[in-house]
């Protein structure tokens, strides 16, 4: 009996594993169907909607490229309709929103869309004159300032295309006296975002100034302002003006009830002459423009011109006596160009260089006089074709430290004057001065065989960077 049992036992065990496989596969089987069966549903119903739509669709329409196509077609037929769209700025290029440049799918009016070509001239009354120009696609806008007493002019046009800025100062004569391009697709967005931005505040005041009344005086007093020249003290008021960089500040002509400062113009319309007119033909663009709207061909003259200031540079390094002297010769020539426009009307101290004999010397723009005469004692600088901190200045004009160039910024703002605005227009609206920063970073300046760095020092670094407008 006992071996029976033990022959048995083995029998036993072979058998539980095969019934549980049985009950598995009963219980799998139905459910495996079932999943497969709702998988080919749900890919026949992709299938037919997908055939529907090819149904419906003209010829080609689902190519993965042709798409693209038809988007960049729309975005041809805007620039050749001579239309811009600005309230859509932040869209791809050739995203109508539905439109395709007609009635637009939104149900808007097509007036209120689209932007036409135009001209907007502003003259201001302290001699600045802005001229903002839309013509297929491309925006330039020119900032200019006249002296009077000398009739010389300074003039900087940046313009914009899709993919690019170029940035050129010319002189009165119509010579290029400094410039850049830009690729940064950042920089260009907010170079286009800030010119609609301009427009859109000038188009709500249907081009006008309404705001019109008695030159405001100084909100900052001479002992005020000398307490800020000597000992930095900033009262609420300075604190206020340093912050007024906007082309067309929206607000009222009066201060705000809470506040105990007398009224004031805060809209910089009150002070501006606006003409705006439509262009329907190329010949309505004023000649001196239309000759600055070939991207290319300005691409091409800022080219040569770095290449003649990196000649300078190099020939100023070099060890070659006479290429060193032609090459400084060339600078102080170009020096001389900068200081013969640059230097502001009134003063002594206010541009390339300064006229004053001695450190207490000022001119009748006082204020200005001494903002300019601090800036120029600045002892963090780079001087013009030279290196400090490991950065070399390829301009002829010295570059200083972000935190003289802010204090000058400051400083004129609190001078709160026609001379200071127009010096501080000069410098940081129509030159574009950059200044630098100096930030240490760690130097290997040992290697083994291998290369691994057996000793390192820190060093001093100038980074260059931009100014605030003024």
């Amino acid at each position: 009996m006992s071996q029976v049992k033990v022959h048995q036992h083995p029998r036993r065990q072979q058998q539980q594993p095969r019934r549980c496989w049985a009950t598995l596969e009963r219980l799998l089987v139905p459910l495996i169907v079932v999943l497969l069966s709702v998988t080919v549903t749900m890919t026949a119903g992709v299938q037919g909607q997908q055939q529907q739509q090819q149904q419906l669709l003209p010829a080609g329409a689902l190519h993965p490229h042709h798409h693209h196509h038809q988007r960049h077609q729309q975005h041809h037929h805007h620039h050749t309709d001579n239309v811009i769209d600005f309230d859509n700025a932040d869209q791809e290029d050739g995203d109508d929103g539905g439109g395709g440049g007609g009635s637009g799918g939104n149900g808007r009016k097509d007036h209120e869309k689209w932007l036409e070509n135009f001209l907007l001239t502003d003259l201001l009354s302290d001699g600045e004159r802005e001229r903002r120009l839309v013509w297929n696609g491309i925006i330039g806008k020119e900032t200019s300032i006249a002296d009077n007493s000398s009739n010389k002019t300074l003039m900087l046009w940046q313009m914009a295309t899709p993919n690019g800025l170029i940035q050129i100062i010319y002189n009165s004569e119509g010579e290029m006296m400094d410039c850049e391009y830009v690729r940064q697709r950042s920089m260009v967005h907010q170079f286009r975002a800030q010119f609609t931005a301009e427009f859109v505040q000038a188009r709500a005041r249907n081009f006008t100034s309404p705001l019109t009344g008695p030159p405001r005086h100084s909100l900052v007093s001479d002992h005020e302002f000398r307490d800020y020249i000597e000992r930095d003290i900033v009262t609420p008021e300075m604190q206020e003006l340093q912050y007024n960089v906007f082309e067309f500040p929206a607000g009222s002509a009066s201060a705000p009830p809470q506040s105990n400062r007398p009224a004031v113009v805060s809209d910089a319309f009150g002070m501006r002459n606006l003409t705006y007119i439509p262009l329907r033909a190329f010949e309505q663009i004023p000649e001196e423009l239309a000759a600055l709207l070939s991207y290319q061909e300005l691409k091409q003259r800022c080219n040569v011109r770095h290449k003649q200031l990196k000649e300078i540079a190099s020939g100023l390094q070099s060890a070659d006596p006479e290429r060193k002297r032609i090459a400084s010769e060339k600078l102080q020539r170009h020096k001389r160009a900068i200081a013969d426009w640059f230097l502001s009307p009134n003063t002594k101290w206010c541009g390339k260089g300064h006229s004053a004999s001695r450190y207490n010397q000022l001119g009748g723009a006082s204020r200005a006089d001494m903002c300019c005469r601090k800036h120029d004692h600045c002892q963090l600088m780079i001087p013009a074709m030279g290196t400090r901190w490991q950065l070399f200045n390829f301009g002829a004009i010295t570059l200083s430290h972000c935190a003289c160039d802010k204090r000058f910024r400051t400083c004129l703002k609190m001078a709160d004057s026609s001379d200071a605005n127009l010096v501080g227009k000069l410098f940081f609206n129509i030159m574009q001065m950059k200044c630098f920063v100096i930030k240490p970073e760690t130097r290997c300046v040992k290697k083994s065989w291998w290369g691994k760095c057996e000793k390192k020092v820190r060093v001093k670094r100038a980074h260059l960077r931009d100014n605030r407008r003024f």
